[in-house]
């Protein structure tokens, strides 16, 4: 062979050569710009699930959202959300073009079911662990419904635990059209989505937590209020710190013959009537020491500048913001009446 052919068919082997390196390197280029726009589109559903994390307080309408954001992004034709309930997995939200499929799933699921216990669902529900099939079509592991999963144009599915107050509870689905979708860096981040929904779902059960106190609060105030209001014994409500009056009974103002507002404000010592005051010393110094004061025998001056004897008692309690405590007085002489100490 000559010279010149020789140096042609070299020349085309390097060609052909540097042909094939720029092609694998145009697929890498077109694969990697694929990724960044797959992890583009995950991050904005991130961002996204942040804010719904914010304003949804349902949980259906937060999986059915959860659902929604992971379709419209374009990272599933088919999300869906299962919920744990003892040995039955119920799908309570899902959305895609692929959803279809669901129609011939059970709904629920009955995890006591041979056919089922080995599901990735089950699985994931049972050890809180992500599961990725990147090749559904060949997975021996598949389900029953892969043949039409399969036609609906399912090529790969990703499971993602949900957890409430630490337990699993719960696990999404996403179904790509793609094999090897999921690859490791795209699942942590699907893996952080499900942490979202899991900080949601402990969000909304704080809140709820926080709204039922906030009732039970208001209804105890209410029944304390009524109930204060309608005995028939005088009490009054003192601040510990000053021994101001902060709020008194009808009862106790009827005693007296004074409004609400010549009550409202006045220190236990400021009235001419009302416990002697070496007995309010007394009063004061079981009152610091025990936190409380238990049938105490006292001596009460009436209106009319008579001394009658008397039994208070003394719960502490928190009243608009300050320490304070409960007093009730009975005197033991039905023709006088107790004053708060």
């Amino acid at each position: 062979m000559s010279a010149t052919p020789l140096l042609l068919l070299l020349m085309a082997l390097a060609i052909g050569l540097l042909l094939v390196r720029l092609i694998r390197e145009g697929r890498a280029h077109r694969a990697a710009l694929l990724r960044a726009e797959r992890m583009g589109r995950v991050l904005l559903t991130l961002s996204r699930a942040n804010r719904m994390v914010l304003r949804i307080d349902d949980d259906r309408a937060l999986f059915q959202e959860a659902c929604q954001l992971c379709v419209d992004a374009g990272n599933a034709v088919l999300a869906a959300v299962y919920v744990r309930d003892g040995d039955l997995a119920h799908r309570v939200a899902s959305a895609g073009p692929a959803i279809e499929l669901l129609r011939n799933v059970p709904d629920p699921l009955d995890l006591k079911l041979p056919e089922f216990q080995d599901t990735y669902t089950a699985r994931v529900l049972r050890d809180g662990v992500s599961a990725v099939s990147n090749d559904y079509v060949l997975d021996a592991r598949a389900g029953r419904w892969r043949t039409e999963a399969v036609a609906q144009g399912i090529r790969a599915i990703a499971w993602i635990p949900i957890r409430r107050a630490g337990l699993v509870t719960g696990t999404l689905m996403l179904c790509a059209d793609q094999p090897d979708f999921f690859d490791a860096e795209l699942l942590a981040l699907l893996e952080e989505l499900g942490a979202d929904l899991s900080f949601a779902l402990d969000s909304v059960d704080a809140r709820h937590s926080r709204d039922a106190a906030t009732r039970e609060i208001e209804a105890g105030r209410d029944r304390f209020r009524r109930l204060f209001e309608s005995a028939p014994l005088p009490m009054a409500i003192v601040a510990v710190a000053d021994r101001r009056i902060i709020d008194a009974n009808p009862a106790m103002c009827h005693r007296y013959g004074l409004s609400l507002p010549d009550i409202i404000g006045t220190t236990t010592a400021s009235h001419a009537y009302g416990v002697i005051p070496e007995d309010r010393d007394l009063f004061y110094d079981i009152l610091k020491s025990q936190g409380r004061v238990s049938d105490l025998a006292i001596r009460i001056r009436d209106r009319a500048g008579d001394i009658r004897p008397a039994v208070v008692n003394a719960v502490p309690l928190e009243y608009l913001g300050q320490q304070c405590c409960l007093i009730i007085s009975l005197e033991l002489q039905a023709t006088s009446g107790p004053h708060p100490t």
